[in-house]
């Protein structure tokens, strides 16, 4: 090659097939550009809408289309350039390749038009869907006029027309909105679910209370006084007995109470029955659910053994149980998903027992219904973990077999209450009414007691591991049977007709508690952990493991501290000496 001669190193026809394949590309992409920013989708629903499983093999197929399509383009130009410029006289340029470069060029074209279809399908289905829930909504205002008979000013029978809710009408409404939330939960990750939930529970919390709620007719019950005498405490006897023998005056009461209207018990029973994966939504809100979503509320609360043994549960498995509770309860408090809003309903005499073995028709778990109306409801085997029932009136509830576990009860009035059975771990019934109440059998492992008025209560052969009894009136109550190991008992007001007989009080810790009317073994009281501030019988000797001083609350030395040293290793322990 001479000096002033030089030559590319591909040939011209070479050239231009690359020149005009890039110059396609980039037109493709400007066109691409041009469509997306006129479109302006609310978001990529094409790529999202597809099942995680189909993702995957969607990648190399998609890179093997390029391949061809990259191999299209260039035989396409590749034809061109050879009908512009054939390489020599023979060749013939295909009839073919005009028709592959109209379908090249009209390709982009083609897919983008594909994705608006898709897009408008997608909009015309959410339109489609807030149509629905607008019609629901509207039919759960229906009302009719009917005529009824009535009485004029001077005493005499007329007919005249009211207003009243179409019950029909707003059921119908109610069972469209649960196959919106279904259908939403199913086909479109739940986007409309708990929006369908929230319009539920305002229509039960506005609804329920269009009746008044019945009060129980009897006075407030006042516990026997301290330092009563011998008289008041043979008449509080007698009115105790009269109260509450056999089954409360408050649960035969309770029997008689209407329940809720027609549309509201349909709307309750539609909440309850919430299948898992909508619970799941629930749980990822305002986010979309994914694989790892977890509602916390479906995870198994730790047991201890259910099975009752003969010897006494030892501090180290008591200690592993509450640090297993512990983490499970953990998971409840820090949930911060959806909750179902039923605060201050009034839901007297409803029937939202479980109808299915699994109870997955009666799931009201982390519920909000403080101050809720449920006297007299029925909520047997029901699912309720979590859920914060606190000043809820439930006097002659129900709740036989129902799943209470951290379940916050705080302050309720439980009078008359049938709870036997019940799964109760970790729950709080701090200053709870349960005067009659039959807990018989109930599992309270670890339950908080504190300030509970536990008057005339059945709570023979009940799981009470762990439970706190701070300032608890113990009255002329049952716990035969019952399983007490490593309960706490400080302030703890307990009467010397309280029965237990056969009871399980190995690892129990006493303080500030009178016993000097009780009838206790020494060897029972010998498997206890108290102080000085103890009261015992005249004829029982002070354990020598105890304390012979009121061990303080905080400091080195203090009352937890020293019944925990006791617990590791009885055989050894000493009691500090006063200060």
């Amino acid at each position: 090659m001479t000096p002033d001669k030089m030559t590319l190193p591909l040939s011209p026809h070479d050239f231009w097939l690359g020149a005009g394949i890039i110059a396609f590309i980039l037109l493709s992409l400007l066109v691409f550009l041009v469509l997306n920013q006129m479109a302006k989708p609310e978001r990529p629903q094409l790529w999202d809408d597809l099942p995680a499983n189909w993702r995957l093999p969607i990648v190399p197929l998609g890179m093997l289309w390029l391949a061809l399509f990259g191999l299209t383009v260039w035989a396409a130009f590749a034809g061109v350039l050879q009908t512009i410029s054939p390489k020599d006289a023979t060749s013939q340029p295909s009839l073919g390749f005009g028709t592959l470069l109209v379908a090249l060029l009209g390709a982009p074209f083609l897919i983008w038009t594909t994705v608006l279809k898709h897009q408008t399908v997608r909009y015309q289905k959410e339109g489609h869907m807030t149509d629905r829930i607008n019609k629901a909504v509207e039919q759960l205002g229906a009302e009719k006029t009917v005529k009824v008979r009535a009485k004029d000013t001077k005493g005499k029978d007329i007919t005249i027309e009211e207003t009243q809710p179409n019950i029909e009408v707003r059921i119908g409404a109610i069972l469209s909105l649960e196959r919106i939330a279904q259908d939403s939960t199913t086909h479109d990750k739940g986007r409309d679910h708990v929006r369908v939930m929230e319009i539920l529970c305002a229509y039960v919390r506005e609804n329920s209370n269009a009746r008044k709620p019945v009060d129980f007719p009897e006075p407030e019950w006042e516990p026997l006084k301290d330092n009563p005498t011998r008289e008041e405490r043979i008449a509080h006897g007698r009115a105790c007995e009269e109260r509450f023998a056999m089954y409360a005056k408050a649960f035969n009461w309770a029997k008689s109470l209407a329940g809720p209207r027609a549309d509201v018990l349909q709307a309750m029973q539609v909440i309850g029955r919430r299948t898992s994966a909508q619970r799941r939504v629930e749980a990822a809100w305002p986010d979309t659910p994914n694989e790892a979503t977890i509602w916390p509320f479906d995870l198994p609360c730790p047991n201890l053994p259910d099975a009752p043994v003969d010897n006494a549960l030892s501090p180290a498995v008591l200690d592993a149980y509450r640090q297993m509770f512990a983490k499970w309860k953990g998971s409840l408090d820090i949930y911060n998903g959806y909750r179902l809003d039923l605060k201050g309903t009034n839901l007297q005499g409803v029937d939202l027992g479980s109808k299915r073995p699994d109870a997955s028709d009666a799931v009201f778990s982390g519920a909000l219904m403080n101050a809720a109306r449920l006297e007299g409801s029925n909520l047997w085997g029901a699912r309720m973990e979590g859920a914060t029932l606190g000043q809820a009136r439930m006097e002659g509830a129900k709740l036989r077999g129902a799943r209470l576990e951290g379940a916050d009860l705080s302050s309720a009035r439980l009078e008359g209450a049938i709870l036997a059975q019940a799964r109760m771990q970790g729950v709080s019934l701090g200053s709870a009414r349960l005067e009659g109440a039959h807990l018989h059998q109930a599992y309270m492992v670890g339950a908080n007691l504190s300030g509970a008025l536990i008057e005339r209560t059945e709570l023979g052969a009940a799981r009470l591991e762990g439970a706190h009894f701070r300032q608890a009136r113990l009255v002329r109550g049952s716990l035969w049977g019952a399983r007490m190991e490593g309960a706490y008992l400080y302030q703890t007001r307990v009467d010397p007709l309280v029965a237990f007989f056969e009871t399980e009080m190995k690892w129990v810790a006493l303080r500030e508690v009178d016993l000097s009317l009780m009838v206790i073994e020494q060897e029972r009281l010998n498997a206890m952990f108290g102080d000085g501030s103890v009261t015992l019988p005249n004829s029982i000797s002070r354990p020598a493991h105890w304390a012979t001083w009121a061990l303080p609350s905080i400091g080195d030395v203090n009352f937890d501290d020293e019944a925990a040293k006791w617990r590791a290793d009885p055989a050894t322990y000493t009691p500090p000496p006063p200060p």
